[in-house]
C-alpha cells in the first residue's frame, strides 16, 4: 500500500505559503485602494485571515538620492564606447584607420603654479 502522509504534508506546506503570499497580496491591496477597508473576495476564503491586515495607514518610503557620475567617470564611459565601435567597426572590416588616443584635458596648473603656455615663444 502506498504511504501518502509526506505527499498530503507536503500539499499542506505548499498551501500555506500560498495563504501567506495571497495574505501580502491583499495588504498591499488594502494598502493601496482609496476606500479604507476594500477586501477581494478571495480574502473571505481564506480562513486563516486576521481582521488587523486590512490597515489603511499607509507609511511613507525614503528614497536614496540620485547617484551622479563624475565627469572623469563619464569620460572614461564615452572613451570605452567609442573604441568598442572602432573594435566592432574593424572587425567587420569597416575601420580605415586607427583611432588617435582621446585628446586629455591639460592640467589647471603644474606643480610650482605656472600656468602652461600655449603659444611658444620667441627668444629675445
Amino acid at each position: 500500500m502506498i504511504d501518502l502522509n509526506d505527499a498530503v504534508r507536503l500539499l499542506q506546506a505548499k498551501r500555506n505559503e500560498l495563504a501567506d503570499q495571497l495574505d501580502a497580496v491583499d495588504k498591499a491591496l488594502a494598502a493601496l485602494s482609496p476606500v479604507s477597508g476594500a477586501v477581494t473576495a478571495r480574502h473571505e476564503e481564506n480562513p486563516r485571515a486576521a481582521p488587523a491586515q486590512a490597515s489603511s495607514t499607509v507609511l511613507p518610503t525614503r528614497l536614496k538620492p540620485a547617484r551622479t557620475l563624475s565627469e572623469e567617470h563619464k569620460h572614461a564611459l564615452k572613451e570605452g564606447r567609442r573604441k568598442a565601435r572602432h573594435s566592432k567597426d574593424a572587425a567587420a572590416g569597416l575601420a580605415r584607420e586607427t583611432i588617435n588616443p582621446s585628446p586629455r584635458v591639460a592640467p589647471a596648473s603644474t606643480t610650482d603654479g605656472v600656468q602652461p603656455r600655449l603659444v611658444k615663444r620667441a627668444k629675445l
